[in-house]
């Protein structure tokens, strides 16, 4: 099976297998044998889905991981005690590539305004960057330069009432910086006041009172989901640690608890490049809604990340559709 295969069945299976079903009856169903099913969790595994198995009583059944953290004292406090915040969150969208999916980011911003979120976290990697080392990049375009790239964000990304984005640059972004000292967040912002720039590669925020940092690396990705995140956790002295770390660039989608940091790793917007594709690396598509209860000093005591994926189905491949179809999500 080629990636896009792999990624669309695994987001099938992960929700087709539910809390304490016997393995026995899973395999039935699918007429396959015990080293297949362990090939399958596998495969589930490497696209961040976190599925194990447990003996109860003489039945072996499937236990997912829950991505619900609720704290010890949760019945100790009434709903109306603690402070809602819901947020979307996306990244990569690449602006200018050949594989953009701005029809997928309208649908995050639509299901966003149906939801009542007014704020949209946006993790790097605006636009596809002008790269002088990569000469098939240009190739790879339909947007060229910082004015092209640069105005169609201002003219193209979703603009929603009662939304606004807030958003870092990521190692693309900073390219025309490098290249000519053009910065796309002075423009973005000027032009668009429901757009906030928060930093180049990183960002920090409080909404509520819960410490927020969106994080955009200049790595490569590890083979392990986990390994790199964990890494940048680690270095993130006690006093300034956020209770929520929101990681783009790796172009993966996985959400787990470490040092008592609620991580993201979100999954790009844009379909993979022939960059990718060279250098043999996965692309993950998806989005995450967030859904916090905490206290008044931005203890989280609920938290839910609820990943939002996107599979074969929802992809536009063929070229420049994106550019050609879709129009600009604009709701007064």
């Amino acid at each position: 099976m080629n990636e896009k295969i792999d990624i669309e069945f695994a987001n099938k299976i992960y929700k087709y297998i539910k809390n304490n079903m016997s393995i026995e009856t899973f395999m039935q169903k699918f007429n396959i044998n015990y080293n297949e099913l362990m090939g399958i969790l596998e495969l589930l595994s490497i696209y961040g889905k976190d599925v194990s198995l447990m003996r109860v009583d003489d039945t072996v059944v499937f236990k997912k991981s829950s991505p619900k953290k609720i704290n010890s004292n949760i019945n100790k406090r009434l709903p109306d005690e603690l402070i809602h915040t819901q947020l979307a969150v996306v990244s990569d969208t690449h602006f200018g590539n050949i594989h953009q999916q701005l029809h997928l980011l309208n649908l995050v911003y639509l299901e966003a305004y149906k939801r009542g979120i007014d704020t949209v976290l946006h993790c790097g990697d605006l636009v596809d960057g002008n790269y002088t080392n990569r000469p098939e990049q240009p190739r790879q375009q339909f947007l060229h330069g910082f004015d092209e790239q640069v105005g169609y964000v201002v003219d193209m990304y979703p603009k929603v009432k009662g939304i606004t984005t807030k958003y870092i640059l990521g190692s693309h972004d900073e390219s025309h910086y490098k290249n000519g000292q053009s910065t796309v967040s002075k423009w973005v912002s000027q032009c668009r006041p429901d757009m906030i720039y928060l930093g180049q590669d990183h960002g920090k925020i409080n909404i509520n009172g819960i410490k927020l940092v969106l994080d955009h690396p200049g790595d490569g990705s590890a083979q392990s989901l986990s390994y790199k995140p964990q890494k940048r956790i680690e270095i993130l002295e006690s006093g300034y640690k956020p209770k929520v770390l929101l990681i783009g660039h790796y172009h993966k989608s996985y959400y787990f608890i470490y040092r008592n940091v609620h991580c993201i790793e979100v999954g790009a917007l844009c379909d993979k490049t022939q960059f990718q594709q060279k250098k043999g690396l996965s692309n993950i598509m998806g989005a995450y809604f967030l859904d916090i209860y905490s206290d008044k000093l931005g203890n989280i005591e609920y938290f839910e990340a609820e990943e939002i994926p996107f599979g074969n189905e929802d992809i536009w491949d063929e070229a420049f559709k994106d550019k050609k179809k879709v129009k600009k999500l604009v709701i007064n």
